[in-house]
């Protein structure tokens, strides 16, 4: 199949890397800084998808320590900073990721990253891992004016590629990869280990994934999908 013109955009923590042991190892420090119990690595996962600000207000408030708004300010920029010391200590590529990147890079796909993440620490944390010059854009919440599932944040890195949005399809782990799709109309491929809040097969994605085997096929049916329902409106 010919993937040319076709832009694959990824979410980062939960879809491309699994990042939860250093991100919850950060948020713990803090906490511990505080004289608050830390969470269990599973009990603060599905906490990670919508931003570090978000992390915090939920961490607090689950720990039963609501967050001053004079707080968030300081303890953001605490647990932004310890985080970045160790950002690549655990964090590594789901399994069979850069193989899938190398099977659809040869047929001409593209690839960006759309993430909630801070974009300093996705650049940076993407650097590290040697990916850098897999990906045309890399845009994290703090680089746009509404992060997802804003459709803007995904056009945003679409725009930095000079691509077409209708040749675009989101990879993420979360309802909000899965709405960002939706508000941007573009079929969406949704993993199944990644950081979910809820069932993640209860939303209407065009695709699920146990592994990343499972990928390019995926994409080659989201495409074959598309393609089967313009010929379909073109023929009335």
């Amino acid at each position: 199949m010919n993937l040319n013109g076709y832009i694959l955009a990824f979410d980062l923590d939960g879809t491309l890397v699994d990042s939860a042991p250093d991100i919850i190892s950060a948020l713990n420090k803090v906490l511990q800084e505080q004289g608050i119990t830390p969470f269990h690595l599973d009990e603060a996962r599905p906490m990670i998808g919508r931003g570090a600000m978000e992390l915090l207000r939920r961490a607090y408030r689950l720990a039963g320590h609501p967050l001053a708004p004079e707080d968030e300010a300081p303890l953001l920029a605490r647990l932004l900073d310890l985080y970045e010391v160790d950002i690549d200590t655990l964090t590594r590529p789901f399994e069979g990721l850069v193989e899938a990147l190398d099977e659809l890079e040869a047929m001409g796909a593209r690839f960006c990253i759309c993430t909630n993440k801070h974009t300093r620490l996705s650049v940076l944390l993407i650097e590290k891992l040697g990916l850098t010059a897999r990906f045309g854009s890399n845009r994290g919440s703090d680089s746009v004016e509404a992060k997802k599932p804003a459709a803007g944040h995904l056009q945003a890195c679409i725009d930095d590629m000079g691509g077409d949005i209708r040749k675009v399809i989101m990879i993420g782990d979360s309802e909000t990869d899965f709405l960002t799709a939706q508000n941007a109309g573009v079929p969406s491929i949704l993993v199944t280990f990644g950081y979910s809040e809820g069932p993640i097969r209860e939303l209407a994605a065009d695709a699920f994934i146990d592994h990343y085997r499972d990928f390019v096929p995926a994409v080659k049916a989201c495409i074959n999908s598309q393609n089967r329902l313009a010929t379909d409106e073109a023929a009335g």
